[in-house]
């Protein structure tokens, strides 16, 4: 069994990668999570004129499909690795001279923007590390235009591995723990998306409107 301190090690350069470790993390990440950005992206109905923040961008790779939907609109995006931050920045530098999108350094308990500034709001495979994702999502909630719809996609806890699952600073879910959560924070028309593969259960995307 890999001893604790190398597990700790692993699991905070997950939550917050930094460094040339942290830009070899995001590489894989990025290559592995392709597909859940994808198939995210495809249920958030995503218009030209969308104005949408995601939480816990990476790499930036959902950040740039985003981007590019809402070819007359705004994403912007907090993440709080300095490392994801630049990495993500030189993805999306384009979108981001045009002014079509802003990355920054932030926490999820704390959305940088007024109320009623967004559309759509969404995160994948962060609220493994979120202090109390309740409050995240209230907060997210005050920051959505009344309609306006949060996804949240996550890999069910199932589909980690023990130690993955013991690691020190993460907490993984089943979809419809999150789905209570959402609802607890003030959502309505709270559903759930599934994509499976061969295993099974592959991905959750919950999702609800304010």
């Amino acid at each position: 069994m890999m001893p604790a301190f190398i597990r700790e090690y692993i699991s905070n350069q997950f939550s917050k990668p930094s460094g040339l470790f942290g830009r070899y993390i995001e590489k894989g990440m990025s290559k592995r999570t392709t597909l859940d950005s994808e198939w995210t992206i495809s249920h958030l109905n995503i218009q030209p004129t969308s104005k949408l923040f995601e939480i816990g961008f990476g790499g930036g790779v959902a950040a740039l499909l985003a981007s590019q939907q809402a070819s007359q609109g705004f994403v912007a995006g907090i993440d709080h690795s300095d490392t994801m931050v630049q990495i993500a920045s030189e993805r999306n530098a384009e979108a981001i001279k045009a002014k079509r999108m802003k990355l920054q350094q932030g926490d999820a308990g704390t959305v940088p923007y007024p109320d009623e500034t967004f559309d759509i709001v969404y995160s994948l495979h962060s609220i493994y590390f979120w202090n109390d994702p309740v409050e995240c999502l209230k907060g997210f909630h005050r920051a959505l235009k009344p309609g306006g719809l949060l996804a949240i996609t996550i890999q069910p806890k199932n589909r980690w591995s023990q130690e993955q699952i013991e690691s020190p600073g993460m907490t993984f879910f089943f979809g419809d723990q999150i789905f209570e959560m959402f609802k607890s924070a003030g959502f309505q028309n709270v559903r759930m998306k599934v994509y499976s593969d061969s295993e099974g259960v592959k991905l959750q995307c919950i999702l609800g409107n304010k």
